[in-house]
């Protein structure tokens, strides 16, 4: 009874020292991906915020490299002190799947805090493929003297996976062409060269609105603000399929739990100020009611999920 009650009292100082334990300043947010890109402007938006929930200072610094794998790796070797967080995409998932050496596990290796939003993809073609509707777009993929390549971001990449998921679903067969970034995918969609495209919504939309480009359905589970008039890949005759790319915040594993109590609190908070819901609203993304466990669920279900298709594809990092 003794070794219990000193192992009980050791636990409740420990717990209580966290409880107390003041925060670093500045605390760091590790975007894992270049300064610019999309994840990193709703980084810098959501630190402000959180800056001004926890009264002091949050700095967005930028790790990219290796599919996020760098940053992602950097953060997990960190300190449990909740001063570290790493704000990362679905390359939570997918790039340790890739990159044998990524150095870190995806679940055992982090505490999921928070998913901060969930956006989908928007199916483009080039006007001069004649297609107005994905039941057009599979007729073409089914014909075998007419089937177009289409362009993604990279090997691995969300967009690559999201269409490889699609043309099962679909039953036809396009031809990859892998780039390097969205902005040279969408140099050559723009002039036809690889002519269809799994695109973000705020990539997509200047040139869909120029005629540019044409909205064929969108990957997400209902539809968005931004393609109001856009079907679903679900409404448009596959129940079945759904892809939605996300932004989550994770701290190192063994972060005492009080820490992560806090921190997510004043993410909360930040997520529902003004700032950051009117870059949700303008950029298409949509802020999420979910708890831990769930968010912890879905990193599981898409862990297996991507590292099967990296299989079955037979994929390698690039």
């Amino acid at each position: 009874m003794r070794v219990i009650l000193t192992i009980c009292c050791a636990f409740a100082m420990v717990a209580g020292a966290a409880h107390g334990q003041p925060l670093p300043d500045p605390l760091r947010v590790i975007v894992p991906l270049t300064a610019g890109s999309t994840l990193d402007a709703r980084a810098r938006v959501i630190a402000d915020a959180l800056g001004r929930q926890l009264r002091q200072r949050v700095i967005v610094e930028n790790r990219p490299g290796a599919g996020g794998t760098i940053g992602a790796r950097f953060v997990a070797q960190a300190r449990p002190d909740g001063g570290t967080l790493l704000f990362n995409n679905n390359s939570q998932t997918i790039s340790p799947a890739l990159y044998g050496n990524a150095g870190y596990d995806p679940v055992a290796d982090f505490v999921p805090v928070i998913r901060a939003y969930e956006t989908g993809m928007v199916l483009v073609a080039h006007p001069r493929l004649q297609v107005h509707t994905v039941e057009e777009l599979v007729a073409l993929g089914r014909d075998p003297a007419r089937k177009p390549p289409y362009a993604s971001s990279g090997t691995g990449s969300l967009p690559h996976f999201a269409m490889e998921l699609f043309k099962r679903s679909a039953g036809i067969s396009l031809v990859h062409v892998a780039y390097r970034g969205d902005a040279q995918a969408l140099t050559d969609l723009l002039g036809g060269q690889s002519p269809v495209m799994m695109s973000g919504y705020v990539a997509a939309l200047p040139h869909v609105k120029a005629g540019k480009l044409r909205a064929l359905a969108v990957t997400s589970r209902r539809r968005t603000d931004i393609f109001p008039d856009v079907p679903t890949i679900a409404e448009s005759g596959y129940p079945g399929y759904a892809v939605d790319a996300w932004g989550a915040f994770f701290l190192p594993a063994h972060t005492p739990q009080p820490l992560v109590d806090r921190l997510r609190r004043a993410l909360v908070a930040a997520l529902a100020s003004p700032a950051v819901q009117q870059h949700y609203a303008a950029t298409g993304a949509v802020a999420l009611d979910e708890t831990q466990a769930q968010f912890a669920a879905l990193l599981r279900d898409e862990s297996q999920r991507f590292g099967r298709l990296v299989r079955e594809l037979d994929l390698k990092a690039e």
